[in-house]
């Protein structure tokens, strides 16, 4: 990296990989799966083609980042490695994080408004599916799932108690979930009760994973269990 904070400290080494403008959302979106160039910069307003070029090239060096050029079918598309994807456990609690700081502080802000909104787009309630199942661990029921989002198809793999999202449909699912994000917006936020939200979805397929994906997005009075308080905190 060009820049070092030049300290003993090994928090000061990750930061001279990872302290970077843009990096940590780069890296939060190829989470949900490989992407171009372009829909990487068309998902990151803001960031000129140039720097993604460097912020890119910079992640590839270290090793976080590979440029999928080997093969026909993935040739552009970055992905990451298993060293970038052993980042997601601390970025996905920097986003929970994120959502119990902003909601606690008394002003009015951007980020407490997007806890409310509904206009978010399907790749961050996608993510959020994560945030909330680490509330709501499910270790005897492994399975694949699609879950659809105004559209946009994303496949979620709950093994040994651990949720994961990916973008697309390119696994075979036991179970689907349909819905819109102002729906599991307003899930998350307890707005809605369980029934409410299931008249609103469409869904098909396996029970036990329907169930386990339901518990994950509704936190409404339904689910009295130990996740709850935690819930609630948050929202």
């Amino acid at each position: 990296m060009a820049r070092t904070y030049n300290q003993d400290c090994v928090l000061a080494h990750a930061l001279d990989i990872l302290g970077e403008r843009w990096t940590l959302l780069i890296l939060r979106n190829l989470f949900l799966g490989p992407q171009r160039f372009g829909d990487l910069q068309a998902d990151l307003p803001g960031i000129g083609a140039n720097l993604l070029s460097k912020r890119l090239k910079e992640l590839e060096e270290a090793g976080l980042v590979t440029n999928a050029s080997s093969s026909s079918e993935a040739r552009g598309r970055y992905k990451l490695t298993d060293t970038g994807e052993a980042l997601r456990p601390t970025i996905r609690t920097l986003m929970k994080w994120s959502i119990m700081y902003f909601f606690e502080r008394p002003e009015s802000s951007p980020a407490r408004e997007c806890i409310y909104t509904d206009n978010l787009q399907p790749d961050s309630v996608a993510l959020a599916i994560e945030i909330f199942a680490a509330y709501c661990p499910e270790p005897n029921a492994n399975y694949v799932a699609r879950v659809i989002i105004d559209d946009f198809p994303y496949t979620i793999y709950n093994m040994n108690g651990e949720l994961v999202c990916r973008r697309g449909a390119d696994a075979p699912a036991v179970a689907t979930l349909e819905s819109d994000v102002a729906t599991i917006m307003q899930a998350f936020r307890m707005e809605l009760t369980l029934e409410e939200a299931k008249e609103r979805m469409q869904l098909n397929g396996d029970a036990q994973a329907l169930g386990h994906l339901l518990t994950c997005i509704v936190h409404s009075e339904h689910h009295k269990n130990e996740a709850a308080p935690a819930m609630a905190a948050s929202f």
